[in-house]
């Protein structure tokens, strides 16, 4: 690690508090960043000084606390144990989420997020309550609201002598915060801006590269150094893999990509590779889904051919399906900081600057991906920037570029987000529920919509499945109406199910309506008709064409079995942190918790459980992994009987008795 002046160096996690409380006083609001950039020793230190002493007022403000899983019943705890020690045994647990998690804060600590992990803070009334909703874009302005004196940030150290920090993962809001901070300084506040050392962040350079002036003081502690938190990759379901394969044609060659976390974006990501390297394949499924006649506005928007000229990524986060692009040739068109210079390469002319291929304001993924980013060459690294979200995700003038220069930049941007529902009228659901509790967070989502309205030859599109599982019952995502949106119905554009595309900007409520109806799953098609209908938006003698009613999962499958030898569209097209064991037993879970979403459900689960022959030998593995080899109580019987039945059910064991992955 490079030398950093000593007079703002700090031995100890307890001797940077020590200095912030000198600096600020005993009433401490502490913004972290949201997601991977929150420095663990730091927070846990000052967290722990606030547990022991009631007199230190400590409210955090941020995004996206990150904690391992923990299960909620014991079988989910003996899927999860191992699980987890093998991926977080290195990582450090942030002490005040898991308190939050725990419902355990002592009285003088506050936490408020204005992005919770999607779905984890549902019935958390404390939390629900402390929720700060705001825009991206106007986070640093609410954060300031609050009252924040003081910041903490895992940053990645110089590489040389009297270089530059990095801020990684995080300078999406920490660019644009720090300079308020000190102007409020400088007008007599005080403040602390306080940095933690950690040799695993990547080091990036570009506008994420600051200097160690910035700081107030710096915790520098390399042999306590820890692993980066991991967010294992998700399976790719068959409607995921469809909804990307469709997003994959409205992506023109020369264009501009964002696109979120989660397996609809690494869908997006897989099929757009598949089109460049093995475009018959692709082709044959453009084909066989008849994707050019059914939905005649992609040939416009859209190209069907390799990506000779690349994308450039414009994107508030950066998945790691960018470094999959990269590695693919996808992601290579250049873009550079001067608009002279970006307009001559937009017309071709030859331009003699380097320019970088990815703008990203924070990045989280798998551990592997973090392994990519150091590994990255000079050239790889300077490809790209890490930025100020503010830069990102909007036209506005910025102080890394004007609204000329961004405009230039983003040539056919499509903006790529995903929602939970979706009404007839045009509205995205994508952050919260209509009893008033919130599932996430706006985050960048209304921003990239209102922006590829205002910038020439964008578009906007919604990814949603049709449907989703819910007590035991099957649910459409594509509803009449619901009593909130995230998307205002004035800023629809394109939404994408598993079952097709519907281009909703500039149309008649009638097309609208029909159009979305048109890609729902054919069993809710009738109702959904029956209540457009109801509400005079479609004529009374409509009827559903038959092609339309083809939407089915069993039509999902065989598109995608339909081209290569049926494996072109796999479960982990970039990796998965599970075994094979763990891949089995986590259908089977899921299978049983689907199974026992019931009362009719659980009884008769446990009907089966009692007749299961858990003497069986080729169960004894699974019970070992399971942690329920020795346990006589008789929660441990049940849990062996029913995670028989579990991996009956799923069709983990055959007729023979032989394990089936």
């Amino acid at each position: 690690m490079s030398e950093i002046p000593e007079d703002i160096m700090a031995p100890t996690a307890d001797a940077c508090v020590d200095a912030v409380i000198e600096r600020v006083g005993k009433r401490i609001v502490l913004g972290l960043p949201l997601g991977l950039g929150k420095p663990v020793r730091l927070a846990n230190a000052l967290y722990e000084r606030a547990c022991n002493d009631p007199t230190l007022d400590l409210h955090i403000v941020t995004a996206i606390s990150l904690l391992a899983p923990k299960g909620s019943s014991a079988l989910e705890q003996g899927f999860l144990g191992p699980f987890v020690a093998r991926l977080y045994g290195e990582v450090p647990e942030l002490r005040y989420a898991r308190d939050v998690m725990e419902r355990r804060l002592p009285a003088n600590v506050k936490v408020s997020e204005f992005f919770f992990k999607a779905g984890s803070f549902l019935d958390n009334e404390e939390q629900q309550r402390n929720y700060v909703c705001t825009n991206y874009t106007h986070a640093v302005r609410d954060l300031l609201a609050q009252g924040i004196n003081v910041v903490f940030q895992m940053v990645s150290p110089p590489r040389e002598p009297g270089g530059a920090l990095s801020l990684s993962c995080n300078p999406d809001l920490t660019l644009d915060l720090l300079p308020q901070l000190r102007q409020q300084e400088t007008a007599g506040q005080k403040v602390a801006v306080v940095g933690e050392l950690n040799r695993n962040l990547p080091w990036l350079g570009h506008h994420a590269a600051i200097p160690c002036s910035d700081f107030d003081v710096l915790l520098k502690q390399p042999e306590s150094d820890y692993d980066l938190f991991p967010v294992p990759q998700q399976s790719i379901s068959p409607p995921d893999h469809l909804i990307g394969f469709y997003a994959s044609t409205l992506l023109r060659d020369g264009g501009t990509l964002q696109v979120g976390i989660g397996s609809l974006g690494a869908a997006v990501v897989h099929s757009a590779i598949l089109r460049h390297r093995h475009n018959e394949q692709w082709q044959a499924l453009y084909d066989h889904l008849k994707v050019a006649a059914r939905f005649p506005f992609v040939s416009a928007e859209g190209d069907t051919g390799p990506f000779r000229e690349g994308l450039y990524g414009c994107s508030e986060m950066m998945v790691d399906g960018f470094i999959q692009l990269m590695k693919a040739g996808v992601l290579k068109r250049q873009v550079y900081e001067d608009p002279d210079t970006q307009e001559r390469a937009n017309r071709g002319e030859p331009v003699t600057d380097d320019g970088v291929v990815m703008h990203g304001g924070f990045y989280l993924g798998p551990a592997d991906f973090y392994q990519q980013l150091r590994d990255l060459d000079e050239e790889g690294r300077a490809r790209i920037s890490m930025t100020s979200v503010n830069f990102i995700n909007d036209l506005y003038d910025h102080r890394f570029g004007s609204q000329r220069l961004k405009v230039a930049q983003r040539r056919h941007a499509r903006f790529i987000n995903s929602a939970m529902m979706h009404t007839l009228a045009g509205a995205a659901v994508s952050d919260g529920l209509d009893d008033g509790r919130v599932v996430s967070g706006v985050g960048g989502q209304y921003n990239f919509v209102a922006m590829a309205h205002d910038l020439p030859g964008a578009r906007s599109v919604i990814t949603l499945r049709s449907t989703r599982e819910s007590g035991g019952e099957t649910l459409s995502n594509i509803v009449f109406g619901y009593g909130h949106c995230t998307i205002p119905r004035h800023l629809r554009d394109i939404v994408i199910t598993e079952y097709g595309l519907a281009d909703l900007r500039g149309k008649p409520d009638v097309e609208v309506y029909l159009a979305l109806i048109r890609i729902a799953d054919a069993r809710f098609q009738p109702a959904l008709l029956k209540e457009a209908k109801a509400a005079g938006k479609v004529r009374k003698d409509f009827e559903l064409p038959a092609s339309w009613r083809e939407n089915t999962p069993e039509h999902v499958r065989e598109a995608l079995t339909s081209v290569g030898n049926g494996d072109a569209f796999p479960a982990f097209p970039f990796g998965c942190d599970f075994t094979d064991e763990e891949l089995v037993l986590a259908r089977a879970l899921q299978a049983l918790k689907s199974a026992t979403a019931t009362t009719r459900g659980k009884l008769r689960t446990f009907a089966r459980a009692v007749r299961a022959d858990v003497s069986q030998e080729i169960l004894q593995p699974w019970f070992e992994r399971m942690g329920l080899a020795s346990g006589r109580g008789p929660g441990a019987r049940l849990n062996r009987r029913l995670l028989t039945v579990a991996l009956e059910q799923t069709g983990a064991l055959n007729s023979s008795g032989e394990t089936v992955n």
